[in-house]
């Protein structure tokens, strides 16, 4: 890609002034602990298309790339919380998925290697024993403890952590349980998807997106990505769906001229998402207003719920980037970087050979190939991506654009209540 090498060219030749930047805005804003970010890479674009503030795929990363988690987790420890010795991991209650339970063990791992303790316990009322095992992808039994409160306190049965590490983005409510308790608690229950919204995530990145362009020198528009909300939709409403479909024509419109003025050939497209969650769900592409219109029952279906069956009537209308990259026999695959601290610890490649370059890659189907990080060797010939300046910088200003998120989210009152919705 002609373009990137120009972005990587010009990051090199100002990366004090970036630094420097990207220190101030770490100063001044809440960086979440960790994130991962999903990339997107064509031949004139390079953007993010999802951040998560609570990974899980941890047990996706190579070695070497644990072990710069691990020095990451320990610096920012150190900093930010230096009494802490016992860690406990808050997971997800997929209580019988050993993927996911692979990505704890991972985790705990990771942190167990630079000395802490660390335990897992489980929130949730459903959770009713003192503690349960689970069996990971690799074999590996990983028992889990409930969680309980007491003097604003937090404990398990099996110990009483300095710090609660949450691996749970609560798409459904935040838990009051861990509201009000004396130990830290990172990243913070309030911004889990039951509070966070794509949209204002992506306001933050392009604002951010530009001022780094200005200060390298490139446009701007190569590294950011449109990205407009459209609320209250059932898309099993005919009028819902002309509303979409009269606002993505809209965007292709201005993304047909952007593209002229640019000399790219390709023709626009969009992808259409839930504006809150994750895991690849609730997520359609369209290549123009009629495909909105005429959506098919499979489709609909796909744009009812989310994560945890959360009814989508929230969207955001995102301008697809096509990916140009590929592993193996030309199977389409995107990157997917790994922050502690706004800082890569390393990443791999979402490949998934039952989809083109212009598709959902987060579905079906996908595998991952480690990535292996500055000047090691890569396993199968994949592409080693992750040595690209320019997948740093968009990775790194994805995540500090989630501290923005967070300040935010903070400074409106946090968590919503559990059962109606406003804030608590």
């Amino acid at each position: 890609m002609k373009k990137l090498r120009e972005i990587n060219e010009k990051i090199s030749q100002n990366r004090e002034s970036l630094e420097s930047w990207a220190l101030g805005k770490a100063e001044k804003e809440f960086i979440p602990l960790y994130s991962s970010v999903d990339l997107r890479i064509s031949d004139y674009k390079i953007a993010p298309v999802d951040t998560n503030i609570f990974p899980a795929g941890f047990n996706n990363l190579s070695p070497e790339s644990r072990d710069r988690a691990s020095g990451l987790f320990k610096a920012y420890f150190g900093q930010k919380h230096p009494n802490v010795r016992n860690i406990t991991i808050i997971p997800e209650l997929h209580t019988r998925n050993p993927y996911y339970w692979e990505n704890v063990s991972v985790l705990r791992s990771i942190l167990v290697k630079v000395g802490y303790s660390v335990d897992i316990g489980i929130v949730s009322d459903d959770f009713t024993q003192d503690s349960a095992t689970f069996k990971a992808l690799n074999g590996e039994d990983v028992t889990a403890y409930k969680v309980q409160k007491k003097d604003h306190r937090v404990f398990t049965s099996n110990s009483v952590p300095d710090l609660l590490l949450i691996n749970n983005d609560f798409s459904e409510r935040c838990p009051k349980s861990l509201n009000d308790i004396i130990q830290p608690v990172e990243p913070p229950v309030e911004i889990g998807w039951h509070t966070r919204r794509k949209n204002v995530h992506f306001d933050f990145y392009n604002r951010l997106a530009r001022e780094a362009a200005e200060i390298i020198g490139i446009d701007p528009w190569v590294v950011s990505v449109e990205t407009v909300p459209v609320e209250g939709v059932d898309f099993d409403d005919p009028a819902d769906r002309e509303r979409v479909a009269e606002a993505g024509a809209r965007i292709l419109d201005r993304l047909k001229r952007e593209y002229e003025a640019r000399g790219v050939s390709d023709k626009p497209y969009l992808f259409i998402k839930s504006n809150s969650g994750t895991y690849g769900m609730a997520v359609i592409s369209a290549a123009g207003p009629d495909e909105i219109r005429n959506l098919n029952a499979e489709g609909r279906k796909r744009m009812r719920v989310s994560k945890g069956g959360k009814p989508v009537r929230d969207i955001v209308i995102q301008e697809g980037i096509p990916t140009t990259l590929t592993h193996g026999s030309d199977s389409a695959a995107e990157p997917v970087f790994y922050l502690v601290n706004a800082k890569v610890a390393g990443g791999f490649l979402r490949v998934n050979s039952g989809k083109s370059g212009l598709e959902n890659l987060n579905t079906r189907g996908m595998e991952f190939v480690p990535l292996y990080y500055h000047g090691s060797p890569v396993e199968s010939g994949a592409e080693c991506v992750v040595c690209s300046p320019a997948h740093e910088l968009v990775s790194s200003i994805a995540s500090i654009a989630a501290g923005y998120e967070i300040e935010e989210i903070l400074r409106e009152g946090g968590c919503k209540d559990d059962e109606t919705g406003a804030r608590a």
